[in-house]
Parts: structure tokens; C-alpha cells; sequence
């Protein structure tokens, strides 16, 4: 079997940038955080570009990888690459089940993208939650929520920067940051981080397409 996913490339991304002073739940708006949480609900496909790294906390490796992501709501399709290289992985599941096809075009089947990871790097990576984080979307389940509050011309909006969640018995820390509008007037997140005991897991969008 080929080397690890994560393994396969030479970049390695920095750290969050530093964001604006964040708030805490209760002095934020609820109305304000809902506008921006049901702009958010609204989108049923979108597709990003970019780069992800982990970083193993116990043994401190790190592996990066850049990455282009197509998310409609029963299809998830990844695609791990070099620049230079072109394709070195793709990743696919739909209602039927999951795909792995390694840098030879070698293919592995799973029930779930998620399952396979795990079976085939022996790594717990949060793809559900992640699909769900990325966006800035807050997880019923969510805590210890912070937002950031953007001044709009008519309405404020609040959009999330850091809360906590469970998720398969993990408990991850999320921070969102470095928000832009996208089609001049949707704001995402470019940095997202998620870390447990074990796990650090970063993603820099370069793009988003909605």
C-alpha cells in the first residue's frame, strides 16, 4: 500500500492569522448570530480550494497536502495534490459508499469516506464534522461558542470563531478565522482549525465557489 495520505506532499501551513477580539455568547445578539446561521443553512452545494495539514500532538509529525473539495448533498469528492505533480489521491462517497484511488489509480471501497480513512491510515480525521465546520456552521451540539460581529449596512451579522464539540467520542476545539464575503455578500471562513488530545487539523481556503 502506498504511503500515508498525508504524507505526499511539502507544504506545511502556518498558523491561524491573528483575528479581531472575539465575544462571548451572551453579549452577542442571538438575532444577529441566526441571520448569519440561516445564510448558512441555505447552501446545499459549494467547492473550495486550498490546502489541509495534520499534526499528530503526541509525536509531532506533520504532513500537508493541497486540496480541491466538491461538496453537493449526497456526493463528496476530494482531490489531494502537487502543483507540480498534478493528482496524487482522490476520495469519493456517495449514498452507495466511499472510494479511494491512490497515486497509481489503485482503488479501495468503504461504506463511508470516513471509514475508510480510518481503515486505511489507521486515522480518525473528522470528515463529517469538518464538512459541517468548514462552513462556519454551528453543530447542535456545539459549547463555548465566540463570535465575531460584522457591522453591516442594514443588519449586523454574527459568524462563529471558536466553540467546542463532541463528535464520535472526541472532544474538538474549533477555531474559525480571516472571514471574506463571497459573492459580495455571503461571509466564510478562510482558516478553520480543529484540535483534540491527539490531533491538530488545519485548512487554508484559497477559493471558494458557491
Amino acid at each position: 500500500m502506498k504511503a500515508r495520505l498525508l504524507l505526499l506532499t511539502i507544504l506545511l501551513l502556518s498558523g491561524c492569522a491573528t483575528a479581531p477580539p472575539e465575544i462571548p455568547m451572551s453579549a452577542i445578539d442571538a438575532n444577529a448570530v441566526a441571520r448569519h446561521q440561516q445564510q448558512l443553512d441555505a447552501i446545499t452545494q459549494w467547492q473550495l480550494t486550498g490546502q489541509i495539514a495534520l499534526f499528530n500532538l503526541q509525536t509531532d509529525e506533520r504532513d500537508a497536502v493541497y486540496l480541491e473539495w466538491q461538496q453537493a448533498p449526497t456526493v463528496l469528492n476530494l482531490r489531494f495534490y502537487h502543483p507540480l505533480k498534478g493528482t496524487l489521491a482522490r476520495l469519493e462517497e456517495t449514498t452507495s459508499g466511499a472510494v479511494y484511488y491512490d497515486e497509481d489509480g489503485q482503488a479501495y471501497y468503504g461504506a463511508t469516506a470516513e471509514s475508510l480513512i480510518q481503515r486505511l491510515f489507521a486515522l480518525k480525521l473528522p470528515l463529517n464534522l469538518l464538512r459541517t465546520v468548514v462552513l462556519g456552521k454551528q453543530p447542535p451540539q456545539a459549547r463555548a461558542q465566540r463570535f465575531q460581529l460584522f457591522d453591516e449596512a442594514d443588519l449586523p451579522a454574527a459568524v462563529l470563531t471558536e466553540y467546542e464539540v463532541n463528535d464520535q467520542q472526541q472532544l474538538w476545539r474549533v477555531q474559525l478565522a480571516q472571514y471574506e464575503r463571497q459573492n459580495n455578500q455571503l461571509l466564510l471562513p478562510t482558516e478553520t482549525q480543529l484540535e483534540n488530545s491527539q490531533w491538530r487539523v488545519k485548512l487554508r481556503i484559497r477559493k471558494w465557489q458557491l
